[in-house]
């Protein structure tokens, strides 16, 4: 598991814009034997709903598009199994709290 890396976002400078919003990214490892099943996963969504930040996920280890982490039927739509690698990001004023919280259920 990684730390956060907070990128500037898309376009002009943020301060020029009047926005201090940024965009985080993490990759974290399934590691229930489970996978990600929907108990772990309502934990995910649970988690990610604290957040004002849009956050999203990828399977890395298998060919998934992104999904949104606030909703469980997208979360499911990654079959993430014991083992596979899932990139977070987020976006928003706390998108670096939002990663950082999700990475404590994944560790």
């Amino acid at each position: 598991m990684s730390e956060p890396t907070v990128n500037p976002p898309y376009g002009a400078n943020p301060e020029e814009r009047g926005e201090t919003e940024g965009t985080c990214t993490i990759t974290v490892t399934v590691s229930d034997p489970m996978g990600l099943h929907l108990r772990t996963g309502k934990d995910v969504v649970r988690i990610a709903s604290q957040f004002e930040a849009h956050i999203t996920a990828k399977n890395l280890s298998r060919s998934s598009d992104a999904v949104d982490v606030k909703s469980i039927l997208q979360l499911m739509q990654l079959q993430a199994r014991k083992g596979h690698m899932l990139l977070l990001c987020a976006h928003g004023r706390d998108a670096a709290d939002a990663l950082n919280a999700l990475s404590m259920l994944f560790s």
